[in-house]
């Protein structure tokens, strides 16, 4: 476990919901990935609804404003009670500071 630095509380939470046993680097090279994956996924949709937001503000577009503000909504509560990851019987929920 060298290999990365490792935040001790994820440490616990995944070792704790996995009947005390701690994940192997797979594991945890996985659940890495897949949170890499989830905050570029997360960030690049939200910048490109903000550019689209303000754009339709420029052009003055009162209803493509109003249906993109619902979908940043959407977009924030899809991921406001974070994310769940899994990988061989380890879960973990990435959380997503706002």
């Amino acid at each position: 476990m060298e290999k990365y630095v490792i935040n001790k509380k994820m440490l616990r939470q995944l070792t704790v919901m996995n009947n005390h046993r701690e994940p192997s680097q797979q594991v945890l090279d996985s659940l890495y990935a897949q949170m890499v994956l989830e905050v570029a996924i997360y960030q690049f949709q939200k910048s490109t609804v903000q550019l689209e937001i303000d754009a339709a503000l420029i052009e003055g577009n009162k209803e493509h404003f109003a249906t993109l503000v619902a979908k940043y909504n959407e977009l924030v509560k899809k991921y406001q009670k974070g994310i769940h990851l899994t990988e061989q019987g380890f879960k973990y929920t990435l959380k997503f500071d706002e």
